[in-house]
């Protein structure tokens, strides 16, 4: 058991006086310190890749940037275009060995050079620290503007904004296929609510649950064979799992409630979800075949919208699920502790909080914040409790979906 580990849960036990208790997150690991030298060549490009890498790396939670002569790191590198392509030299070097632990040229389009500095910082978080990056990854979210919701993607840092539904209706609910390829949501482009599948190379859709009644809330399980989803085509709300080809059609639950949201485990064994059941909205777990589900929250007296997060690779953090608390008429990110079964929240400051997705770190997350009737999109590192503000967008950005590592960076390095 790692240090790291035995220090978040000491972190959950002096928190533990109520169910209600505000998390208070300590720093976590110890940070390492590099000194970003810059880029040698154009100066207007140098500028432009260091802040970006700058900015990655401080994201991360990784490292600390700091003066050369107090780094445990060196960064160095030059910029350069060639025709259409911008390359990128990279080099990171150990301050006290003048070993270099990274030497690399990284070449893309120069319309996508953001891309090309988010792999420079995956490989710099790797070589160094051993974790995957997420700089390469993307998040998809609802952006709402004069009262119409279409599906959007972005970079993970707010950046590249990319609509792709232009309906004119409301696509709600994105989540990815674990290859980063497809989303797949709830539309209401034909009055009722379907669920779509959305190609995102191709650019093509497909109606994946079109039956009498409700159809929505979809989430791919982690084999990418098979979805979750809510159907009322036997009357009530009801959760249900089938391929995505569209057989197969099992339902898990049957009870006078409304069940929704639903979530796979890590290991596609289990599903999370949201159910009335006992008479407020709370998260209820169940078997991928059915069986008897099992209750998991009781305070806060309403918990929706969870998602299951993958556990750190080096334990820095356990399986958690995120979900939307309401205390005191506020909405706040919620993490149920497992140990102590009980939900711990997080501290995100003002406004309403709400709709967390888990990076596929299991160390970060997204999520929406509303302040002034306006929703904007926030990264928090869940190990040391930084938040990040990602840029602001003309109208709402709502119900962000952290994308997969897979899905990232495709281009030449």
């Amino acid at each position: 058991m790692s240090a790291a580990w035995v220090a978040w849960w000491m972190v959950w036990l002096a928190c533990a006086v109520t169910a209600s208790a505000q998390v208070v997150v300590t720093k976590g690991p110890t940070k390492r310190s590099i000194a970003l030298s810059g880029f040698r060549g154009d100066a207007t490009w140098a500028a432009q890749v260091a802040d970006v890498l700058r900015n990655d790396l401080r994201i991360s939670g990784h490292f600390t940037v700091t003066p050369s002569a107090q780094a445990e790191l060196i960064q160095s590198g030059a910029v350069r275009v060639e025709g259409n392509q911008l390359v990128v030299d990279c080099t990171v070097t150990v301050a006290a060995s003048k070993q270099v632990a990274l030497s690399k040229a990284y070449t893309g389009s120069v319309q996508d050079w953001r891309r090309v500095v988010h792999r420079i910082s995956d490989d710099i978080v790797s070589t160094i620290t051993g974790q995957p990056g997420i700089a390469q990854t993307r998040i998809a979210f609802v952006w709402v503007r004069e009262g119409v919701k279409e599906l959007a993607v972005m970079d993970y840092d707010g950046h590249n904004v990319r609509q792709l539904t232009h309906d004119k209706s409301l696509s709600v609910r994105p989540r990815w296929s674990p290859d980063g390829r497809r989303l797949i949501y709830t539309s209401y482009v034909n009055r009722f609510p379907d669920v779509v599948e959305a190609d995102l190379i191709t650019g093509t859709r497909r109606i994946v649950a079109s039956f009498p009644g409700l159809n929505s809330g979809a989430a791919y399980s982690p084999d990418g064979q098979h979805i979750a989803l809510t159907l009322s085509k036997d009357g009530n709300p009801e959760l249900y799992v089938m391929s995505v080809a569209g057989s197969g059609l099992l339902r898990l639950t049957n009870t006078r409630a409304e069940e929704s949201s639903p979530v796979w485990s890590p290991d596609g064994q289990q599903i999370a979800y949201v159910s009335a059941a006992g008479g407020s909205p709370q998260i209820w777990v169940i078997g991928r075949n059915g069986g008897e589900a099992r209750r998991l929250t009781v305070s806060p007296s309403y918990n929706t919208e969870p998602d299951w997060s993958r556990p750190p690779p080096n334990g820095e953090l356990p399986p958690m699920i995120a979900m939307t608390s309401r205390v005191g008429g506020r909405f706040r990110i919620g993490l149920y502790d497992w140990g102590a079964r009980e939900v711990r929240l997080l501290e995100t400051g003002a406004g309403d909080a709400q709709d967390a997705s888990w990076a596929p770190n299991g160390r970060h997350l997204v999520f929406a914040k509303v302040q002034g009737w306006r929703s904007r999109l926030y990264l928090l590192d869940a190990l040391s409790g930084e938040q990040v503000e990602l840029p602001a967008i003309d109208g709402s950005a709502t119900e962000p979906a952290w994308g997969p590592l897979i899905a990232a960076g495709r281009g030449s390095s």
